[in-house]
């Protein structure tokens, strides 16, 4: 990842099962990408509760300011799907990775920007790796996006002392396998 990549974080409140949700969320996709832009979907593992059921990512090298269109919809036409721009954020910390094996989880966690205290997250007990992103506007929904990889057998409890915090929106989640858009 280049140093001025802009990673942009779009949240999904939805009941929608995936194969429901994932033709409405390449239309919407679509509309956001170029061709220099990468994707990553995520969705929210069965046994975790999160307020959002899909986290999409979109990675923006060489990012340039653009206004987005008011006119755009909030929601997905027709559907039961909220779009929540959490906004664009810069990598502190960033090492690419997918789970290494089907006994790792990812956990996603939301940090409101009264949260500064970021030597607690990299002293977490059971990470395997950290990922950092800080808020790259003001007008970002979060003051950080961490992405926490874990093992199975550790994720419950490391998602307990995440949803202890004050300020913190967080959730286990699998990558998605979405075709190339």
């Amino acid at each position: 990842m280049k140093k001025d990549t802009i990673v942009q974080f779009v949240c999904f409140v939805t009941n929608l099962e995936f194969d429901e949700f994932l033709p409405k969320w390449e239309f919407y996709a679509k509309r956001l990408m170029n061709n220099k832009t990468e994707t990553n979907l995520q969705q929210q593992a069965a046994e975790s509760k999160n307020k959002f059921r899909y986290v999409s990512q979109h990675e923006w090298p060489d990012f340039h300011f653009t206004f987005m269109n008011k006119k755009q919809s909030e929601h997905f036409p027709e559907q039961k799907v909220k779009v929540v721009q959490a906004g664009g954020y810069i990598p502190l910390q960033h090492k690419k990775r997918q789970a290494e094996d089907d006994n790792e989880m990812l956990i996603v966690a939301f940090l409101g920007h009264n949260e500064y205290d970021l030597d607690f997250y990299k002293k977490l007990p059971f990470t395997r790796q950290l990922n950092i992103f800080q808020a790259y506007y003001e007008s970002c929904t979060y003051g950080y996006v961490l992405e926490i990889y874990v093992g199975e057998n550790d994720a419950d409890e490391l998602l307990f002392q995440l949803k202890q915090r004050t300020g913190v929106e967080s959730g286990i989640y699998r990558e998605c396998l979405v075709p190339q858009l």
